[in-house]
């Protein structure tokens, strides 16, 4: 098998595409540590078997979501493979094919990784037992105790599995032993057995009977209820016939009752309506006229209201004219304006005076720190004697300063006084303007008010005066007794003149009369109504007679049908408690009958269970040589199984010696004698002249060969052993613990190696030995936790 090329993408630290070639023979694979050296050789076994160190959700390039794609392409006698394997999908749904020779030979996952089992003539334990070595592997060889090195070599030549295979049939035989003995111990007497079915079965038997005989009591008792339930039901149902022309008579009779009372009631109101005829004709004339007495109520009512919103509107005399005062208010305001303004102008004549004194206070006071050597500040000049002038100047100036606003002060606050007074002044002038113009409003409303409530009582008399209102109350113009009761005129003036107090006296004698002819109008409706009943009532008498008729005619025919039943209470009662007697012993049999039956269900069952009993106890008795069979031969295989082991491992170990030997002698160009290899514990030890030594007398270096020589000794076992030829050799850190001269010993044994092997990868950290390989391939870290590689010329 040689390796020539190696394609990854979205392979965990190989993100981006990386297409290596590979050359045949000795290659060195280097770079950091932690690069991603060991990632290549993982997926070369990930693409050959679908195996990974992780889950396989953690594969594919983290924060990556496109597909993780590996091929592995390689020579293998005379033919050229290529096998893809990728993951896709959110689930990393995991795919495959396999190639040969540009042909598709197999698809999907499983197929594949059996079609690449064929080819190569092995599985993926033994592949990797094969062709993968580890620095902690060499150095288990001479480091390690004796179980734990001899573990580890059974373990690479795969002798393990038949180690478990042994252990478990031991496990089997003595599973089957321990069985056998409980069996042994809880297994039954057949012949109890048989005698303890047999009497269960006679005793159901016998119960079975008894509940036979039981059904049949019942059955008859059953019989005799449903005779009595049928001779009870019979006499019921003429009960129920009884009982309903009896409630038919009772509702006939109360029919008949009802009929008669509506009769006398409809009689008491045909007398009744013969009365109401003869106070009809009363009602009606005292009804008559009701509608020119109530227009005549609605018209003193109009008249009352007129006069007592006239009455209600006081119109006194004509107050003074506003005008004149309103002149006298804009005057004062003018006045209060101009006042305003001459103290706006003293105060702000005030204000500059006040700045004035505060300049003049500052001048005197800089002026006050100067001496007669000093330059004045305005010319520039020595002072001299002026110093003197200067000082006096500055002070009387301050003093007229504040002489002009101590007079200004007083000047401001005389004004502001003037202008309060205008501003009082102005606003009582407003105010007695505003009330005379207020007062002369309400004047004219009132005469406005009282003009309308004029024109209403006018409108209002001749209204009145309409619908004849002065003579139809006795109203009359010459006093008491002519023309009326109140001696008033019947024209609208004299309607006019009426007071309030007599307008009510007025309204009060037409509302007496309104409500009296209402009164009698009421009546009269009332009797038209009740009048208008008269064809009814008497329609309805004639029923009620006719049906008093067909009630008794009724009454006396059920009273018939009843006498015809015979009906007797005391034949219904006796065939009552005959059928309640009949239903107890009814039911009293159906106990028994159910009693036995549960009892012979209980016995069947006891003889079912002694049957099963019966026939356990026979299969019991089966399964007990089945056991013993099985026993002996699973001690049998177990016994084989550790033979064929031991036999593997007596053979193992000279051939294993053997091949060691042989590639010891080539790495050391026979400086010593032999190698040799315990069989038991495969311990290592070297001959030299004769004498045989542990491997702690020598070098590191002959170590290191002598374990390399064993590891390799154990891959070509291991093909031997499959049947199939790899001639791939991958050695992961062999160099890391090695001096210089351990390094040159190992590097010119890997050389020695190309002769057994088409290819030999070897995985290191250490830069310098990139130097002396014919090949190099170069791992590069590149930030964010990715990588690539290339293949060094």
């Amino acid at each position: 098998m040689l390796l020539t090329r190696l394609y990854l993408r979205n392979f965990r630290v190989y993100e981006d595409e990386l297409d290596l070639a590979l050359p045949p023979g000795l290659v060195g694979i280097y770079g950091p540590n932690g690069a991603g050296k060991s990632t290549l050789l993982e997926a070369v076994n990930f693409a050959l078997w679908g195996k990974a160190r992780t889950d396989r959700a953690e594969i594919r390039s983290a924060g990556v979501g496109g597909d993780c794609v590996v091929e592995v392409e390689f020579e293998h006698e005379g033919h050229l493979y290529l096998v893809r394997r990728w993951l896709t999908g959110i689930n990393s749904t995991m795919k495959a094919e396999a190639h040969c020779d540009g042909l598709v030979m197999a698809e999907g996952s499983t197929d594949s990784r059996r079609y690449v089992g064929s080819v190569l003539g092995m599985d993926d334990a033994a592949f990797r037992a094969s062709v993968f070595a580890e620095q902690k592997q060499l150095a288990a060889f001479s480091d390690q105790a004796p179980a734990e090195r001899r573990r580890l070599v059974l373990q690479l030549l795969g002798i393990t599995p038949l180690d478990a295979a042994r252990d478990a049939a031991r496990r089997d035989a003595r599973e089957r032993e321990a069985q056998l003995t409980q069996l042994r111990s809880v297994l039954p007497d057949l012949d109890a057995l048989v005698v303890e079915a047999a009497d269960a079965d006679a005793a159901a038997a016998a119960a079975e009977t008894v509940a036979a005989e039981e059904r049949v009591a019942a059955e008859t008792a059953t019989a005799a209820e449903v005779a009595a339930q049928t001779r009870w039901a019979t006499l019921d149902e003429l009960r129920q016939a009884w009982d309903g022309l009896v409630l038919r008579g009772q509702a006939a009779r109360k029919e008949l009752d009802g009929e008669l009372r509506r009769a006398e009631e409809l009689t008491a109101e045909l007398r009744e309506l013969d009365a109401a005829a003869g106070e009809l004709a009363g009602a009606e004339a005292g009804a008559a006229g009701l509608e020119e007495v109530r227009a005549r109520l609605a018209a003193l009512l109009g008249l009352l209201d007129a006069r007592v919103r006239l009455d209600a509107v006081a119109l006194g005399p004509e107050p003074p004219d506003p005008l004149p005062a309103e002149q006298q208010a804009a005057v004062a305001r003018r006045a209060s304006g101009a006042a305003a303004e001459v103290a706006a102008e003293i105060a702000g004549r005030l204000t500059g005076a006040t700045g004035a004194a505060r300049l003049a206070a500052e001048q005197l006071e800089r002026s006050a720190s100067l001496r007669p050597d000093a330059d004045c500040p305005l010319c520039g000049q020595p002072l001299g004697e002026a110093w003197t002038s200067v000082q006096d100047h500055r002070r009387e100036e301050l003093e007229a300063a504040r002489a002009l606003v101590e007079q200004l002060q007083t000047a401001h606050a005389g004004a502001l006084d003037g202008a309060r007074r205008a501003v009082e002044a102005a606003e009582a002038a407003e105010r007695r303007a505003g009330e005379l113009a207020r007062a002369h409003r309400e004047w004219e409303l009132a005469r406005a008010t009282r003009a309308n409530a004029e024109d209403a009582l006018r409108s209002a008399a001749a209204a009145a005066a309409g619908v004849g209102v002065g003579g139809s109350v006795g109203v009359g113009g010459g006093g008491a007794g002519t023309g009326g009761p109140t001696g008033v005129g019947d024209g609208p003036a004299d309607l006019e003149r009426l007071r309030a107090d007599e307008l009510d006296r007025l309204v009060a004698i037409e509302r007496g009369t309104v409500t009296a002819r209402e009164s009698s109008a009421t009546t009269a409706t009332t009797l038209r109504g009740r009048l208008g009943r008269r064809p009814a009532v008497e329609a309805s008498l004639a029923t009620a007679e006719q049906r008093i008729a067909d009630a008794r005619r009724e009454v006396e025919a059920l009273r018939d049908q009843v006498r015809t039943l015979g009906f007797d209470r005391e034949a219904l009662a006796s065939a009552a408690s005959a059928r309640d007697a009949a239903v107890l012993a009814s039911r009293a049999a159906a106990r028994s009958a159910q009693e036995a039956e549960v009892a012979a269900g209980k016995r069947r069952t006891q003889a079912e269970e002694r049957a099963a009993r019966l026939a356990e106890g026979r299969a019991s008795h089966g399964r007990l040589g089945e056991l013993e069979g099985e026993a002996r031969h699973l001690a049998r295989l177990a016994a084989l199984l550790s033979e064929f082991r031991n036999t593997v491992v007596a053979s193992v170990g000279p051939r294993l010696a053997a091949q060691a030997a042989d590639l010891f002698g080539e790495l050391t160009d026979r400086e010593y004698d032999q190698l040799l290899v315990d069989p038991e514990t495969y311990e290592l030890q070297i001959s030299d002249a004769g004498r045989v030594y542990g491997l702690d007398r020598f070098s590191g270096s002959e170590i290191d060969l002598a374990n390399l020589a064993l590891r390799v000794a154990i891959s070509e076992h291991v093909r031997f052993q499959s049947g199939g030829s790899v001639g791939l050799l991958v050695l992961d850190e062999v160099f890391g613990p090695l001096d210089e001269d351990r390094k040159a010993r190992m590097l010119q044994a890997l050389e020695q190696l190309r002769g057994r092997f088409r290819q030999v990868l070897v995985v290191t950290h250490d830069n310098s030995i990139k130097e002396q390989l014919p090949n190099a391939l170069e791992v590069v870290k590149l930030p964010g936790r990715r990588a690539t590689a290339r293949l060094l010329g």
